[in-house]
């Protein structure tokens, strides 16, 4: 494939044919490290592919997250991705005003936190987002769905479902929306596609070489 060609989840599978790794991604939980390999990164994120598009999801929706750095977030975004979703990452510092008009301003259909006091901010102008339906939290809360429940939901997905669906994803299919700080206005989306997102990583290697081996 040509790297012009390619949407942002073809990376992992091309480093899983090319260079495979028992610590692809890595994350310290409870003062321990816990290691993914590039093999469960793209399992876990075909899970929740499959799980959003069980969800009704389809391409094009809007999917919000607000977090802390987690590996699961990575799981997330690949999902997304792969079955054409959009997502709008926000940051953790913002006021609950401004949530509630960016989430309706891209009609995000459901949103992930990362924990019990971001998802307070959420909640508390939940009932002004009408398109949201659903608020799924990365560790455990009473309020939120567990995003375990995703990847429970998908653990037995059908490869070939979502492989057709991200055929149909092209290198210019709109990837995220990345909202201003509304410094001068309101916060506005900034459009970025899979081929916007790729090409900067590509052209930033000569700067940052990376070592493969």
């Amino acid at each position: 494939m040509q790297a012009q060609e390619m949407r942002i989840f073809d990376i992992p599978r091309y480093a899983l044919l090319k260079y495979p790794k028992e610590d692809a991604l890595a994350s310290k939980v409870n003062g321990q490290w816990v290691k993914i390999s590039t093999q469960e990164y793209i399992s876990q994120s075909y899970a929740v592919a499959a799980a959003l598009l069980a969800l009704g999801i389809k391409k094009g929706d809007c999917i919000a997250t607000v977090s802390n750095n987690r590996y699961e977030w990575n799981f997330l975004d690949m999902g997304m991705l792969m079955i054409g979703a959009v997502h709008v990452p926000l940051y953790p510092t913002i006021s609950s005003a401004d949530y509630a008009y960016i989430l309706n301003d891209c009609k995000a259909r459901l949103m992930v936190v990362s924990d019990s006091s971001l998802l307070n901010k959420i909640l508390a102008v939940k009932d002004q987002v009408p398109e949201l339906k659903e608020l799924y939290s990365f560790e455990k809360t009473e309020q939120a769905t567990p995003f375990s429940s995703l990847l429970e939901e998908g653990k037995n997905y059908d490869k070939a479902t979502i492989d057709a669906v991200s055929e149909t994803i092209s290198a210019d299919t709109l990837a995220t929306l990345i909202y201003t700080s509304g410094t001068t206005g309101v916060p506005k989306g900034v459009m970025l596609s899979h081929r916007n997102l790729v090409s900067n990583c590509l052209g930033s290697e000569p700067c940052v070489p990376v070592n493969y081996h």
